[in-house]
């Protein structure tokens, strides 16, 4: 198991407060929510800039509110209109928060959900938290297969190899070498080759979330699982979501293959489209650990490091699990 003592779950982000919001934003919020905001709960998980806080309304209702501004240089403001987008068209048997409106104020976007009462699942995993998520990633795909067409178009997987290439332009001396693992410098090329078929393997016709972290899981009071922040929504394999959420199963010491052999969406699925998956994944997050870093979002690297760690792990047991019965370097097919 991998040591999780210094990497915090909460408090990830640093994100403005209700009072820091422009007046006008404020009062639209209010304005929309018709009637007045008696308490904000900051909520401080995941690691973008943006507004994100529960608030507590005068009439005994709440309202889970984002916001970001474009002239403050927020990614999230991007983030954010393009999440509100996709909100609005989810179908609703995608078990998700429910959303409510959107609007512009100046050059901010704020968007408003219902208030769940929840929490996000324990890390390390537990079973039974992990075993009710696991079924609700079931549930989605089924949601989204194929991507409603009130979803279309989407990027698909060919348009984002770009983003998922480290290892071909590692091994093209385009990225630097020394951000790799010294025990995987000499398998960079091998890695590259593998990396090459990621998209082929991992395409499909399924609206996947292809951000799936703990941190966008709500386990709410009701026992709904809900899957929230799909502002990244891509054409993919109904797999590549539960693939990704693995790495951190891996990283915590659970048993990630046998999820892989039993679970609906990933037991049919070729070893060989996972390897490669799993090695775009793992190169994403060598790359991304060793960027400069992020002043709103302090833990972002130290996050994107630990999962570095997992990815190259559990793909070191699947690589060698190959070498062991011939396949010294397996191919996506």
């Amino acid at each position: 198991m991998r040591d999780h003592s210094s990497l915090p779950h909460r408090a990830t982000a640093r994100r403005p407060t209700w009072q820091d919001l422009p007046d006008g934003v404020r009062a639209a919020v209010e304005s929309r929510a018709g009637t007045r905001v008696l308490r904000a709960h900051t909520q401080d998980g995941g690691f973008t800039e943006g507004f994100a806080s529960r608030l507590e309304l005068a009439d005994g209702t709440r309202v889970f509110v984002k916001a970001a501004s474009a002239s403050r240089g927020e990614h999230a403001h991007a983030a954010y209109r393009h999440e509100a987008h996709v909100a609005r068209l989810l179908p609703p048997t995608v078990p998700a928060p429910r959303f409510l409106w959107t609007c512009d104020v100046d050059d901010w976007v704020v968007l408003a959900f219902e208030d769940v009462e929840s929490v996000t699942p324990q890390r390390p995993w537990v079973a039974d938290e992990l075993a009710a998520v696991l079924a609700a990633l079931t549930r989605t795909a089924q949601a989204l297969t194929p991507a409603p067409e009130a979803l279309l178009p989407l990027d698909t997987t060919a348009d984002l190899d770009p983003e998922l290439s480290f290892w071909r332009r590692c091994a093209a001396g385009e990225a630097d070498r020394a951000l790799v693992p010294a025990p995987w410098r000499h398998r960079v090329e091998e890695l590259a080759a593998i990396e090459s078929g990621w998209a082929q393997a991992a395409a499909g016709d399924t609206a996947v979330h292809f951000d799936l972290r703990d941190d966008n899981v709500l386990l709410a009071a009701d026992g709904r699982v809900l899957v929230c922040d799909w502002n990244w929504l891509q054409l993919a394999a109904p797999w590549v979501d539960l693939v990704g959420l693995l790495v951190s199963v891996h990283g915590d010491g659970l048993d990630a293959e046998q999820v892989l052999a039993t679970h609906p969406l990933s037991r049919d699925v070729p070893r060989a489209s996972v390897d490669a998956f799993l090695v775009a994944l793992a190169g994403y997050f060598v790359d991304a650990a060793g960027r400069p870093p992020v002043e709103t979002s302090p833990w972002l690297r130290v996050h994107q490091a630990w999962y570095r760690e997992a990815a190259l792990g559990w793909l070191a047991t699947r690589l060698s699990a190959d070498v062991e019965t011939g396949r010294s370097a397996p191919s996506p097919g």
